[in-house]
């Protein structure tokens, strides 16, 4: 079980802070002179915020962007990875309810207390850094994309073109290509005047 978790003071900066990480340019190493105050976050309290991203997985414990750090730039999947990693960090939390994410202040704050063991002061802090990262997140298995087939392009990297019965004769006659098969039971005879006369009438009839 872990003794502690990571906590910034000014909660009301993640939300900022993660909208301004979606919008700049992915740096080499993250850090409190060369990032957060370049963004302008240049508070005291605001340097915790890298603590937490570190906890989270989306920095290493140098300071480089993981993985994961890139799906947190992606706005249409930084919710999900989100949620994906809090459910890591707060294993403990989560494998005391499911949904912890969800439940009263109360049962969230001593699900903390008996897994750190900390006093209230630190379970109060740790609470509410929880609470500000899971009203972002999004705990649900991201959707699959499901791709109709009627979608798709052929080998040749375009839609089948359907012809119209009214179009082109010549196209419709190539595509309809008819086939029949003809099986003609023979008499039993040695008279071969009764085959010669057979065959003459399906060469005069059916032009075979």
């Amino acid at each position: 079980m872990p003794e502690s978790y990571p906590y910034i003071i000014s909660n009301n900066k993640i939300e900022p802070i993660l909208t301004r990480l979606r919008s700049a340019a992915k740096p080499e190493r993250f850090s409190i002179r060369g990032t957060l105050e370049k963004w302008g976050f240049t508070a005291t309290n605001d340097r915790a915020i890298v603590a937490v991203l570190k906890e989270l997985g989306f920095l290493n414990e140098n300071g480089v962007p993981t993985e994961f750090y890139d799906r947190l730039r992606d706005p249409n999947d930084w919710k999900y990875v989100l949620g994906e990693r809090m459910r890591d960090l707060y294993a403990d939390l989560f494998a005391i309810d499911g949904a912890i994410n969800a439940a009263a202040e109360d049962e969230i704050k001593g699900a903390i207390s008996r897994v750190t063991g900390k006093d209230v002061e630190s379970v109060k802090r740790y609470y509410a850094t929880f609470k500000t990262l899971a009203s972002l997140a999004i705990f649900e298995a991201k959707p699959v994309k499901k791709v109709k087939v009627d979608e798709r392009p052929d080998e040749a990297g375009e839609k089948p073109k359907m012809v119209h019965p009214k179009g082109d004769s010549q196209e419709i006659n190539r595509r309809a290509d008819f086939h029949y098969n003809f099986q003609i039971h023979l008499p039993v005879t040695t008279d071969i005047t009764v085959y010669n006369a057979i065959f003459k009438s399906l060469k005069d009839n059916l032009g075979i």
